[in-house]
């Protein structure tokens, strides 16, 4: 570990940044007080999109992919795992690339999928 970082606990159900573990399942990171600040920023951002998203829900005839509201949070859910997945440990990397959430995923589509777009 680099000098100057400690080790913290991502917990995603609460949004939190925790020095010490908890039960609840999180990431383990290596970081310093600036990573942290920007770790913190993502999760704020975020938080922000998810609001976004719920007032979305409640608009019947706005279709999901036409929203710029869940542009943004998925936007956001990819920084956050990206950052994540740098800072982590390897459990982290490992199951954050088994997530496949940092791919591309347009180009596996299936091509009636894509027909529909």
């Amino acid at each position: 570990m680099e000098q100057g970082k400690k080790t913290y606990y991502v917990d995603l159900n609460s949004e939190s940044i925790l020095s010490e573990p908890i039960d609840s399942p999180s990431f383990v990171i290596h970081a310093d007080e600036k990573e942290i600040e920007m770790l913190q920023a993502v999760l704020d951002d975020k938080y922000d999109a998810d609001l976004e998203t719920f007032v979305r829900a409640h608009i019947p005839y706005l279709e999901y992919h036409h929203d710029p509201g869940n542009d943004h949070y998925d936007g956001s859910q990819k920084v956050l795992y990206a950052l994540i997945y740098l800072l982590g440990d390897k459990a982290a990397k490992q199951h954050i690339q088994e997530m496949g959430i940092l791919e591309d995923r347009k180009t596996d589509d299936p091509e009636e999928i894509q027909r529909f777009r």
